[in-house]
């Protein structure tokens, strides 16, 4: 009876952490998981403001970005609260986890919680 206990808990174990991993991709590969939620990483090239929201270009500048974080002006707050100034991140690298969505024939994650971006060191 205890092994058939402990089979069962380890079964239940490896369950459950097998579906909460997830994939860590760099940026420049991001054409391969559209569709997927995914731990993006890349350097920040660029940092810019637009009408509604802020970009942070990985790996490159706009137009030639790997993969843009979006940040919704609406969700700004919480960032700057966490960050300071999104501009500290330029030529910083950075992990984002979210969906990779394509936008305008470029590739994008939207993220509206800072808890998913990282400031790597």
């Amino acid at each position: 009876m205890k092994k058939m206990l402990v089979m069962l808990l380890c079964g239940l174990g490896f369950s459950f952490s097998s579906g909460a991993s997830e994939q860590r991709i760099e940026a420049y590969k991001a054409p391969f998981h559209v569709g997927e939620t995914v731990m993006a990483c890349g350097r920040v090239a660029q940092v810019s403001k637009g009408k509604k929201a802020h970009y942070l270009n990985l790996d490159k500048r706009y137009p030639n970005q790997s993969l843009t974080v979006l940040v919704w002006d609406s969700n700004l707050k919480g960032f700057e609260q966490r960050f300071g100034n999104l501009t500290k991140f330029k030529n910083q690298r950075v992990c984002v986890r979210g969906k990779i969505t394509e936008y305008k024939n470029s590739l994008q994650i939207k993220v509206s919680n800072p808890q998913y971006l990282r400031l790597m060191k």
